[in-house]
């Protein structure tokens, strides 16, 4: 499938193309013509007196520039013919490129699309691995605090040091990367229910659930 829309890629584009340079050779010729045309005008203009002098060779020009004039209109009125008929061709082929190349952005999005949906089952282990030892982080802290003699106090019998620093959330925001706190601070008003982000990513891009992480994050 994915070499086929490659080559359709290619051949589309291939076509659009042809038809460029078709288009750009009628633009060329509509100049030539022109030229052509406005060449035997003034050939005729020149030479129009003394072609009533029944003179030769003056008669001789006007009747080739006759000629040529003809021949110049003629082609000028098929070119405009052709022109607008290649055009709709361009766009026909245009369109047929687009096309193939919307497909096979389908097909590499729809690869992506499921690499990111593994990435974040990837991303849910990692996040109930972080939450487990949270917990075990927390734990320490408590009792910690809960030993006697292990956090100083001061002359009213109280501790030097507050409950909050010892149990140490500020350090753990602090460690978390800036990336994750800034995106998490761009949600934090969003109401979705928890759940695993392997199976919310495989939802949104309408792709069969992969297999989430058994343990999911506090």
């Amino acid at each position: 499938m994915q070499k086929h829309l490659e080559q359709k890629v290619t051949e589309t584009a291939a076509v659009v193309s042809d038809w460029q340079r078709s288009i750009a050779s009628i633009e060329t010729q509509f100049n030539t013509a022109n030229l052509a045309l406005a060449n035997a005008k003034k050939i005729r203009e020149a030479n129009a007196l003394k072609a009533t002098m029944n003179d030769t060779a003056a008669i001789k020009a006007i009747q080739q520039a006759r000629a040529e004039q003809l021949t110049a209109e003629q082609t000028i009125a098929d070119l405009k013919i052709a022109l607008p008929a290649a055009e709709a061709q361009l766009a026909e082929a245009q369109k047929a490129a687009s096309s193939a190349r919307a497909e096979l952005g389908k097909l590499n999005a729809a690869v992506l699309m499921r690499q990111r949906a593994d990435v974040g089952s990837q991303l849910d282990q990692v996040i109930a691995e972080a939450a487990r030892l949270y917990r075990v982080y927390q734990e320490l802290g408590n009792k910690i605090i809960n030993m006697p003699g292990a956090i100083p106090q001061n002359m009213h019998g109280m501790m030097a040091t507050s409950h909050e620093a010892v149990l140490g959330d500020r350090r753990v925001r602090a460690a978390v990367p800036k990336f994750l706190e800034q995106a998490l601070q761009s949600v934090a008003h969003d109401e979705q229910k928890k759940e695993n982000l392997a199976t919310t990513e495989a939802r949104f891009w309408n792709l069969t659930p992969v297999e989430a992480a058994t343990t999911k994050a506090a």
